[in-house]
């Protein structure tokens, strides 16, 4: 059996969410515990769940904290050496696990690690970055830098190795040690959705704990299970990842950089959600939520 708690965080994803535990329920090696912490879904599905995956250990929120809160919720039922934090919307390969976790119990310095995430086409989903600052906030200028002067993170060097060391890691999958997560004071329950896993990456690198991307091992990642369902959810979930920038900003960034980086976030996204809000649903309504963040208006 495999010392390992998987923490998966749910909130009406079941389709995906099913998908993914008959996917680790085949593994080839039996997984010690499953946690889903699901975040007050109240949408009546739950008890058929419960029934017909009773292996797994449920945590049922009262609210929904958002994706930190939902991982700190699952990993308090956690007693294994090694803890993953895996998103719904993924699939593991039946001999993913049994290889992988014997591989890391024999690297000591490897301790936020992830694996290669391909989508339903067989896409690379590239699930790592650098880290965010001032002259990088917007994403073109994240991907000049990373291509000229960080050539060992882009994403050709980053693809084709067996082994890569990113700034950060998605959190879709992160597999760590127990004591490891522990020592790191869990999730930052500040980000609601969004930058949490940057922010624990860059928690991490400050503590001089290695980030590790490791391609000999995939997992399928069908992104968007629980962020895409419905144009209030892309509006809410579209909206928190400009939020959540913010808020990476102001934990981490200190002084002329600081208002800088919060200047070009709102500039940009000011005018480009001012003007596409004429013809987009979707945009008007982030526009208008952002407003409402930006200023304290009554949205």
């Amino acid at each position: 059996m495999l010392d390992l708690t998987v923490v998966i965080v749910n909130y009406r994803c079941w389709d995906m969410l099913s998908k993914c535990l008959e996917s680790l329920d085949k593994q080839s090696l039996p997984i010690k515990k499953v946690v889903v912490a699901d975040n007050f879904s109240n949408d009546g599905v739950l008890p058929s769940f419960k029934e017909k995956f009773a292996w797994v250990h449920w945590a049922e929120e009262k609210i929904n904290g958002g994706f930190s809160y939902g991982c700190n919720a699952g990993a308090r039922l956690a007693d294994t050496e090694w803890i993953l934090f895996l998103n719904p919307d993924t699939e593991i390969p039946a001999n993913c696990f049994e290889g992988l976790l014997a591989h890391c119990e024999q690297q000591p310095d490897y301790k936020l690690i992830s694996i290669k995430q391909i989508d339903s086409n067989g896409s690379d989903c590239y699930p790592y970055g650098i880290f965010p600052n001032a002259f990088n906030v917007l994403g073109p200028l994240r991907s000049l830098e990373r291509n000229l002067f960080k050539r060992a993170q882009s994403k050709s060097v980053m693809s084709s190795a067996s082994v890569g060391y990113p700034d950060w890691i998605s959190g879709a999958f992160v597999l760590m040690r127990l004591e490891d997560y522990k020592k790191l004071g869990s999730w930052d329950e500040f980000f609601w959705m969004y930058y949490e896993d940057i922010d624990l990456s860059k928690r991490a690198a400050q503590l001089q704990m290695k980030r590790v991307l490791l391609n000999n091992w995939h997992c399928i990642h069908n992104h968007g299970g629980a962020s895409r369902k419905n144009i209030s959810t892309r509006i809410l979930t579209k909206s928190e990842v400009i939020i959540s920038s913010h808020k990476y900003i102001q934990k981490h960034l200190n002084g002329i950089a600081k208002l800088l980086a919060h200047c070009l976030i709102f500039t940009t996204n000011f005018l480009e959600l001012g003007l596409f809000s004429l013809f987009s649903k979707v945009k008007r309504g982030m526009f208008k939520k952002l407003l409402g963040y930006w200023f304290g208006a009554k949205t």
